[in-house]
């Protein structure tokens, strides 16, 4: 019989007793049989692609095979819970997945306890290409989880290419239902302690926004670790908890994933603590090449990165980076959880950190750490570094750059320093005989954020300081952040991030290209962001009822992009100097801004494309100011701005009743030429100090 006839008389014997299977048992599907479900379908179903399926009940009846596939329809949407039963084999899996064209299929949870989809004690099963979604009351719920409970050991679970979103788990890490919080995400795996590990869990290329609780989670570890785990390109954005927490495995690798707004979203953290990428009782995890911006503030965390309890081996954070979290770059939390601490050691080797300022890792007193070519940038606050020191610390800092206003290092025995740049107001501490202490000449900083610019802005320049002012460390990597090898050819190292022999300084194309400063943050994370020493920035909701809004504003006739869409990104040029490439013709230049620490003012260039040029002076006024000064008009007045949260937790304790304004200002232009660029003033430097900030300008 040919495989045609056999698998045709397959589908033919198995149809009928699909339908019936809620009642008469779950009969055992034969070898790789594709099985299509269209819950919109009103005809006879049988499985077939001719008559689908029709409900999650009749999938749920069905003990799948080795090689199996169910298939939901594009565009269509299935309610209920999608319960897997049956295992596939090695290289012959079980697939979930979508046919046809059009949007993913949507799995629907409806407010279902528990998950909307469910692998349970199974093995060999790949979930792929499918919306899933459960919205709510929020509860301990998860859109995808994959579930361990018996001794014997499972394999082989993939999930890809999924969106899930909008589900209501529990965000409220404190209280009666605290233990909610566990389970509660947007893909969940969740064992018992004494239940079989799962070997092989790839978590790969998903979507997950706006689901209580947090984004990916790996909870608690079961009997023995899990292996072969790994989680990879995945974007997690607006979730309620953390970004991705990985949880009883061996040499986990969590690379390549972006986590934005944690904290936030339709089902925001409410109280405890949460992080944004981070392991826990594991061993030998390395989290590489992944994002974590604005994180929410919560009671002490928030923080990037997090080495937590029960770390085994070493803890790696490398080549990753971060910018604007609340509670800042990175969390050594070995020592405070329920779980023993056995003192791994923490690697973190050039990372990328603009405008997080804090390390918090004072209580892992016998935790080994090294900090080696980290760039930490931080342009409105000063940097809080709290590491261990003392009889028991071995902490070493070597060929960091730090650009800070203010902070300092800790000093005393058990801590180390080695050819470290300190510039900005950070002072080097005394024992660091390599120590360079200047402007590190980094390409564009503080332009780095997703949508905007490239981390790019953190290269150094030729004529650079840092360029091989370097020291050597046996543990320190083989290669960069972006990618050279270190040492360099000529054996020498680097200070930074950056490990090259140094770039041309950046021409912008565009003043968003420019953006080198947080202006704006959103009323519910206002941390994010200043304009001043002390952390003020414009509320951006107020500005939207002021009429500044994405993407276009109108002010006095005069037309401004406006690309300050998410909260808590660069959107603004602190002026230095810098040249933007500019088209177009017109009678004046028109820019929105405002100054800090009073009136400022300075002379830029106009350069023509016939080559001539001429210097112009531009002012604004006090973005606290009353009144306007002479050529500013008021663009937006708002009756509060923002300020650092007086308590960590609490975003409303980061709003000033203080007025504050934007201002408009313009200035001549000549009409018979073609503009090629503006060169801005220089004024005050890189860091949140007096100086003129613009957000947009215009020629007509």
């Amino acid at each position: 019989m040919s495989s045609r006839l056999r698998r045709a008389l397959q589908v033919g014997l198995t149809s009928a007793a699909m339908v019936g299977a809620a009642v008469a048992g779950a009969p055992v599907a034969s070898a790789a049989t594709a099985y299509y479900v269209d819950c919109s379908f009103t005809g006879s179903p049988s499985g077939t692609q001719a008559a689908p399926l029709t409900s999650l009940s009749q999938v749920n009846g069905r003990k799948f095979g080795a090689g199996d596939s169910v298939l939901f329809k594009r565009g269509t949407t299935c309610t209920g819970r999608f319960v897997a039963s049956g295992s596939g084999a090695p290289g012959s899996p079980i697939t979930v997945g979508a046919y046809g064209t059009g949007a993913r299929p949507v799995l629907d949870g409806a407010g279902a306890g528990g998950e909307t989809v469910l692998l349970k004690d199974v093995s060999h099963w790949t979930v792929r290409d499918l919306r899933v979604t459960n919205p709510g009351t929020t509860a301990e719920r998860a859109g995808v989880r994959v579930r361990s409970t018996t001794i014997a050991a499972k394999a082989d679970i993939v999930l890809t290419g999924l969106e899930v979103d909008h589900v209501a788990g529990w965000s409220d890490k404190t209280g009666t239902n605290a233990d909610w919080f566990k389970g509660s995400a947007g893909i969940s795996v969740l064992s018992d302690a004494t239940a079989g590990a799962i070997a092989g869990l790839h978590i790969t290329g998903n979507y997950v926004h706006d689901t209580g609780g947090g984004g990916i989670k790996i909870t608690i570890k079961p009997a023995q670790y899990h292996t072969d785990v790994l989680v990879a390109r995945n974007q997690i954005v607006s979730v309620g908890g953390d970004g991705i927490v990985v949880h009883g495995s061996d040499a986990p690798l969590v690379e390549y994933n972006r986590a934005d707004d944690l904290g936030g979203g339709a089902y925001p953290f409410l109280t405890g603590n949460f992080a944004g990428m981070w392991p826990i009782n594991s061993r030998n995890p390395v989290f590489q090449f992944n994002e974590v911006t604005r994180n929410h503030p919560s009671t002490y965390d928030s923080t990037a990165w997090d080495c937590d309890g029960a770390i085994v081996g070493t803890c790696t954070y490398q080549y990753n980076f971060s910018s604007n979290n609340a509670g800042g770059f990175f969390l050594g939390c070995q020592h405070c959880t329920e779980y023993p601490n056995y003192h791994a050691k923490q690697v973190i080797r050039y990372n990328v950190s603009q405008d997080d300022c804090r390390i918090a890792a004072d209580g892992d007193k016998s935790s080994p750490s090294v900090y080696y070519n980290n760039t930490f940038y931080c342009m409105a606050r000063p940097f809080d570094v709290k590491v261990p020191i003392g009889a028991t610390a071995t902490t070493l800092f070597a060929n960091n750059i730090f650009v800070s206003q203010g902070g300092s290092l800790p000093a005393g025995s058990g801590v180390t320093y080695r050819s470290n740049l300190y510039w900005g107001g950070f002072p080097a501490p005394a024992g660091d005989e390599g120590a360079v202490k200047s402007d590190p000449k980094l390409n564009y900083a503080g332009g780095s954020a997703t949508g905007f610019n490239s981390v790019a802005g953190y290269q150094l320049t030729t004529g650079s300081p840092a360029l091989g002012t370097g020291t050597a460390a046996a543990d320190a990597g083989t290669r960069d952040y972006f990618g050279a090898p270190v040492p360099r050819a000529d054996g020498k190292v680097d200070i930074g991030a950056d490990n090259s022999s140094g770039v041309a300084a950046k021409t912008y194309s565009s003043l968003r290209e420019a953006f080198d400063n947080v202006g704006i943050s959103n009323d519910l994370n206002p941390k994010a962001g200043g304009i001043t020493l002390s952390g003020r920035s414009f509320s951006g909701q107020a500005l939207e009822a002021a009429g500044i809004k994405y993407p276009r504003a109108v002010v006095g006739g005069v037309g401004f992009d406006w690309p300050q869409r998410y909260y808590g990104f660069p959107d603004n040029v602190k002026a230095a100097g810098q040249k933007i490439t500019v088209s177009g013709s017109g009678g004046k230049l028109s820019f929105l801004g405002a100054a800090t620490f009073g009136t400022q003012s300075g002379t830029g260039t106009v350069t023509y494309t016939d080559g001539t040029f001429s210097s112009f002076t531009l002012s604004f006024g006090d973005f606290w100011a009353a009144t306007p000064i002479a050529g500013n008009t008021p663009a937006a007045a708002m009756t509060y701005h923002h300020k650092p949260p007086t308590k960590y937790n609490d975003a409303s304790t980061g709003r000033d009743e203080q007025d504050v304004r934007l201002w408009s200002t313009s200035v001549p232009l000549d009409a018979a030429k073609s503009v090629a660029s503006v060169t801005l003033p220089d004024v005050g430097g890189p860091l949140a100090s007096a100086g003129l900030h613009v957000f947009s300008m215009a020629i007509s």
